[in-house]
């Protein structure tokens, strides 16, 4: 039997939590009674999500809208959060992006690094205080088990360089992802907040059935995983009585609760949080 903390009347955001894996999550937490949020980009969805939620049992849930693949965007969902609740129990990032090209934002990023690694790290940096003051605040990256290779280089995260390809672009936020929870992790470590990764592998989700997915994604979409599957780790990590077995790990299997340390070069983990502070500045954005 596993044994869970209190959820009800807490308060979870979901980052990309309309639809997908994120949604899945947030029912779960909408059953046992929780105050959820959902941030995205589309009203439509996200109002959807919230009927779902309020009628699955969620003691309130609302929807934020912003986009969070730019820096304003970002700057503007964390104050958006903050003014939703003072305290929050948990965060999740589930949001993923489709394309069959390079893109760049209105930054200056490229695409999947601002969405699937940037908007992460400065949220979770924004809202850290808001996760301490809650005593146990915890934080799910959902990614993959990437091997290594897949390391981008830290002086060349903007593909102005290397040629692009979505897998090198996709597969290296997810290092990067862990790099921040390595670092993160250290960082705060005299703070109630605990980090991990949760590896997922294909899932039936809107982003991997997108046209603008390479053909090889949206095969590997369609015979995935449903995303109600693969959000049981999620949910676990959310709700499991102490995160601390979790803290600064990944959980490379989907089908198990086996945490794994994240241990990365630290030199690596270090130079990308000054990145990050770097990147967030050029609009403003003072990261703790």
């Amino acid at each position: 039997m596993i044994i869970e903390r209190k959820i009800q009347q807490s308060n979870f955001v979901f980052f990309g939590g309309s639809t997908g894996m994120g949604l899945a999550t947030a029912v779960e937490i909408a059953r046992r009674a929780g105050n959820v949020l959902t941030v995205g980009r589309s009203e439509a969805a996200g109002q959807a999500a919230v009927t779902r939620l309020l009628a699955e049992g969620a003691a309130s849930a609302e929807f934020l809208q912003a986009d969070v693949s730019t820096l304003d965007g970002m700057a503007a969902a964390a104050q958006g959060v903050k003014a939703w609740r003072a305290e929050l129990h948990g965060l999740v990032h589930t949001a993923m992006s489709a394309s069959v090209g390079k893109q760049i934002t209105v930054d200056g990023l490229e695409f999947a690094f601002a969405l699937q690694y940037l908007a992460r790290a400065v949220l979770n940096r924004l809202l850290a205080e808001n996760l301490a003051r809650s005593g146990d605040g915890r934080v799910v990256l959902v990614s993959g088990n990437v091997p290594a290779f897949f390391m981008p280089p830290l002086d060349d995260l903007q593909f102005e360089r290397r040629k692009w390809a979505h897998m090198k672009s996709v597969m290296g936020t997810h290092l990067l992802g862990h790099l921040h929870i390595q670092e993160a992790s250290q960082r705060w470590k005299d703070l109630p907040i605990t980090l991990t990764a949760i590896c997922v592998g294909p899932t039936k989700t809107k982003v991997m059935s997108d046209p603008r997915m390479p053909l090889l994604m949206r095969i590997m979409g369609r015979f995935g995983t449903t995303p109600e599957a693969s959000a049981v780790n999620i949910v676990r990590a959310l709700t499991v009585s102490s995160a601390a077995q979790i803290d600064g790990s990944k959980l490379p299997k989907p089908k198990a609760f086996v945490a794994e340390r994240i241990d990365l070069d630290t030199t690596l983990a270090t130079k990308l949080w000054s990145i990050t502070s770097e990147i967030a500045s050029r609009r403003a954005i003072a990261l703790p």
